[in-house]
């Protein structure tokens, strides 16, 4: 058989590389790094803003830790102060109930020589007063929860020439600042058998000899007033009674009582 042989070494051209010589002139001109720059520049923006509204938040986040600090010792201090004060107006309640209690014992007074003194000197003349009681009357409230009151009343027992003028008696005590008007009534009015002697003690004044001559049995209930002694300081003083309102007037100046 044959064989091919092929040298392609001895065939191959022998080339000479010849380098070109670099253009001559200024260096390798750079691409413009400008938009590179702006780039950077956009990109830290932000980051400085952010850093910016995070020191600024930062700050006022401290000052207003600070104020918070401040304000708790001024609620402490506060507080200590309430609490001095809610002790002293206990006190002030305290002294105010005594003062009221104390108060309220004149106030609940009304003195038999004024009571008196004033069913006197309203008394017509031909009406006798021979006993007067005192009692105690009973209110029913309206609302079958509320307790019943009690107040102080008067019993007047006496003897009248007429009717008429135990009506008198009765409309003359309704007009009393010391009685309730509307309590005061005639609960019991009977005439007495005909006197046969006319010199008979407890003939009626100014009634002729021959005349029929009777009196009157009688009984007038009335309620004492619940108004303030400290209201009724005038009409206590036209009475008579010094002593009480000398303590009451005394209780006004002081601005005790108004």
């Amino acid at each position: 058989m044959y064989s091919l042989d092929i040298n392609f070494l001895k065939d191959r051209e022998v080339r000479v590389f010849d380098p070109k010589p670099r253009a001559r002139g200024g260096p390798a001109v750079v691409g413009d790094r400008r938009p590179l720059f702006f780039g950077l520049a956009a990109a830290l923006v932000p980051l400085a803003l952010v850093g910016g509204y995070w020191a600024v938040t930062r700050n006022q986040v401290n000052q207003l830790q600070g104020r918070s600090s401040a304000l708790d010792g001024e609620l402490a201090q506060l507080s200590s102060q309430l609490a001095e004060i809610s002790t002293i107006q206990q006190q002030i309640d305290a002294v105010r109930a005594e003062n009221n209690a104390f108060v309220s014992i004149f106030d609940e007074i009304v003195p038999w020589s004024a009571l008196l003194q004033d069913i006197r000197s309203r008394t017509p003349a031909r009406v006798q007063i021979v006993s007067l009681a005192q009692t105690t009357t009973t209110a029913e409230a309206a609302d079958p929860s509320v307790a019943p009151t009690e107040s102080d009343a008067l019993s007047l027992n006496g003897v009248a020439c007429s009717y008429d003028e135990i009506n008198d008696f009765a409309l003359v005590l309704q007009r009393s600042p010391l009685l309730q008007s509307d309590t005061v009534a005639i609960s019991q009015a009977q005439q007495q058998p005909t006197l046969l002697d006319p010199q008979t003690q407890g003939r009626c004044p100014g009634t002729a000899v021959g005349d029929p001559d009777f009196l009157i049995d009688y009984t007038i209930g009335a309620s004492i007033t619940d108004t303030p002694s400290s209201q009724l300081i005038d009409e206590l003083e036209r009475q008579g009674t010094v002593g009480l309102v000398s303590r009451l007037q005394a209780l006004r100046e002081k601005g005790v009582i108004e």
